[in-house]
């Protein structure tokens, strides 16, 4: 094949591992047209020596150009503006990586907590377990979590605490496992404490009755005002809401 002045269109193809359509699309938008049209039958010849230029073409896909920047690239006739391009790919697609393996960490992470949280479930009773102090993203209330990236990357926390209207307020974080996640970020602590722990299956509008039932086990224990609750199994991973899991605690106040 390489002695031959002409390829059509599917050896082309076939040089380069491609479908036919591919290289129809891109005679079609104009970044590798055939030499020769055959008049009769309108079968491509591409000339040998355009191997070069989709090799270059693939090239520029492979590194995750768009087919405009591939055109934008083809026009390009200075060595010194390629490399000055290809450098800029290459930080590009650096930081994309790096980018990626900053959510990959937050996701093992979270798939570490779920695991190790999951073998301590009782849905049945209590225990008074003791804390170190914790960090945790604020995140704020229900209507501004979802426009971050914390709420889906880090486990959810909720602090259910009451307004001077006695009513039910609402804020939340992303609890952080690991310290090097804070590293960019504003955190709060949640107080080291002996809490009263215990856990709720189920949608979070019926977590009131797992609250009440926490209290009363705790009655004599001198709890704080503020629930904390903590998503184990949530809408990321479950999506039966009937299935959910949250840990509930509730700190005795003065403990450390």
């Amino acid at each position: 094949m390489g002695n031959k002045e002409y390829l059509n269109v599917n050896e082309l193809a076939t040089l380069f591992g491609l479908n036919v359509q591919t290289l129809h699309y891109y005679d079609k938008i104009g970044i590798l047209k055939p030499n020769y049209r055959d008049p009769h039958n309108g079968y491509r010849k591409y000339r040998f020596d355009q191997t070069y230029k989709l090799a270059s073409i693939r090239y520029m896909r492979k590194l995750g150009y768009s087919i405009d920047a591939v055109r934008d690239f083809q026009d390009t006739k200075d060595p010194d503006e390629a490399l000055k391009r290809l450098k800029e790919r290459s930080a590009a697609i650096h930081a994309q990586w790096e980018e990626m393996m900053r959510i990959d960490h937050a996701i093992l992470r979270k798939i570490q907590f779920i695991e190790d949280s999951k073998k301590g479930v009782d849905y049945e009773d209590f225990q008074v377990v003791k804390y170190p102090e914790r960090k945790y993203i604020p995140i704020g209330t229900e209507t501004e979590i979802y426009a971050g990236e914390s709420f889906y990357f880090y486990p959810t926390i909720v602090f259910y605490g009451k307004n001077k209207n006695g009513e039910i307020k609402k804020e939340f974080g992303a609890l952080l496992t690991d310290d090097s996640d804070a590293e960019n970020a504003e955190t709060l602590t949640i107080p080291a404490g002996t809490y009263v722990v215990g856990y709720h299956k189920g949608a979070y509008e019926q977590i009131q009755d797992s609250f009440d039932r926490i209290k009363r086990w705790g009655r004599n224990l001198n709890l704080e005002d503020t629930i904390l609750a903590v998503n184990i199994i949530d809408q990321f991973v479950e999506q039966n809401n009937g299935n959910y899991s949250t840990r509930i605690e509730v700190r005795i106040a003065g403990t450390h």
